[in-house]
């Protein structure tokens, strides 16, 4: 198997076509599954954040899956991605996979947020069967050395997401009574409670908080003493108090609308951090309000970037020797799989031959246990001689021969080993 990325990102692609490539929860199930049906793709996995949406793929067909992904994001979500799309294959997908996870790659050097949305991805993935064990290993592998250099470097000691620059925005803004500054979290998931935590931490003092569910109210209390929790209809109401709202949904739509904003008496600063966004475009234009969406965060360094790019040199270098040490355990898992994949061919024969020939002779129960102890002893010793030469391959190219060889003769569908893809297969993942 082979890993495959396609997708874009916040390096090159401007926020209103980032939108456009955006999976929610319904859209991304659906796209995984009508991506299973394609024969060349074994596995699933879409990573979809405010920064990044990505598809990861395993196959056996690298080409034949860059073309029907890139395919599938002008099909189903927009032409305009075309000039924006990326890919990756094998060891770059890989180096990619970890640069995305560790934080390398992220907008904010080293944000901590996304090493939660991978594992998230992951999950969702796993929830409908979207991937299996090979997806599974490198995710899981990019996550677990995640967590070690964010120990090993003490990245999780100065934390730094798109939650803490917006909430360190707003105190560089204001610095002489940013505590007393009244401000209104919409969003009481994951990027809204960040920000209250972060706002506590930081200092300020009137936190106000608004979400059309309050399923964590409890939990966003404990966090803040202070916090206001807001009736979601009544949000438009308050807004005159307010100095800072942050928004941080997950709606498919905008949530507050230029013409429904009400008259105020004081500027008021709108930091949207949501995709899609939040806000509708028109209100930056008010007079007195100020419009900020994650893009305007790109330019925006906190006091502990220099550090980090000083440390993602290291962490590149150790993310190339991670990744020859997982390629060079999946080359010795393929052969596992010819070892298991014979054994199993070797026992299910004996069996099939031990219960024909008890059926067609009149033998004692001591007789057919005596037949099938010899009958498996045979089938075994003929496979041990093949056996003992794939343990004594080396090389990933005389592993990659030899596995095409035992797939064409073994698996009872030739064009499998040519560029077939067994769904579900197990021993065909790694």
């Amino acid at each position: 198997m082979k890993l495959v990325v396609v997708g874009i990102n916040h390096r090159d692609t401007p926020l209103a076509i980032r939108e456009k490539g955006a999976f929610l929860n319904r859209a991304l199930n659906e796209a995984i599954r009508t991506l299973l049906n394609e024969e060349a793709i074994a596995e699933v996995i879409i990573l979809s954040t405010c920064n990044r949406s990505e598809i990861y793929v395993s196959t056996r067909n690298e080409n034949a899956v860059v073309e029907i992904l890139n395919q599938f994001y002008l099909r189903e979500k927009s032409e305009a991605l075309a000039p924006y799309l990326f890919e990756k294959k094998g060891r770059e997908a890989l180096v990619h996979l970890y640069e995305v996870v560790t934080g390398l790659d992220s907008m904010i050097l080293g944000e901590d947020q996304i090493l939660g949305q991978v594992k998230d991805a992951l999950e969702k993935s796993q929830a409908i069967k979207g991937c299996g064990k090979y997806l599974t290993k490198m995710f899981r592998e990019a996550i677990t050395f995640t967590k070690k250099v964010k120990t090993e470097y003490k990245i999780s000691e100065t934390p730094l997401s798109l939650s803490s620059t917006a909430v360190k925005h707003i105190k560089r803004q204001y610095p002489q009574d940013y505590g007393n500054k009244k401000i209104l979290i919409i969003g009481s998931g994951k990027m809204g409670v960040l920000a209250l935590r972060y706002m506590k931490a930081e200092g300020f003092q009137n936190p106000y908080m608004t979400n059309r569910t309050f399923h964590n109210m409890d939990e966003c209390e404990a966090i803040h003493e202070n916090v206001q929790m807001v009736h979601y209809e009544k949000r438009y109401d308050i807004i005159p108090k307010m100095d800072v709202i942050i928004t941080a949904t997950a709606s498919p739509h905008v949530i507050l609308k230029a013409e429904n904003m009400p008259k105020r008496v004081k500027p008021l600063t709108i930091i949207d951090l949501a995709l899609p966004r939040d806000v509708e475009e028109a209100i930056g234009d008010v007079a007195d309000i100020e419009l900020l969406t994650i893009d305007h965060f790109k330019e925006m360094m906190d006091e502990t970037m220099v550090y980090r790019q000083k440390i993602a040199k290291k962490i590149a270098i150790e993310i190339q020797e991670e990744i020859d040490g997982l390629l060079l355990w999946i080359t010795h898992a393929k052969v596992d799989n010819m070892v298991g994949d014979l054994n199993e061919k070797s026992r299910h024969l004996a069996e099939e031959t031990i219960t024909n020939l008890c059926r067609h002779l009149e033998l004692t129960k001591k007789e057919e246990e005596y037949l099938a102890k010899i009958v498996k002893s045979k089938f075994r010793e003929m496979v041990m001689a093949p056996i003992k030469q794939l343990k004594s391959l080396d090389t990933e190219e005389e592993i990659l021969g030899i596995e095409k060889t035992v797939t064409y003769l073994f698996s009872g569908n030739p064009k499998k080993a040519i560029s077939g893809v067994e769904k579900n297969d197990d021993t065909a993942a790694v």
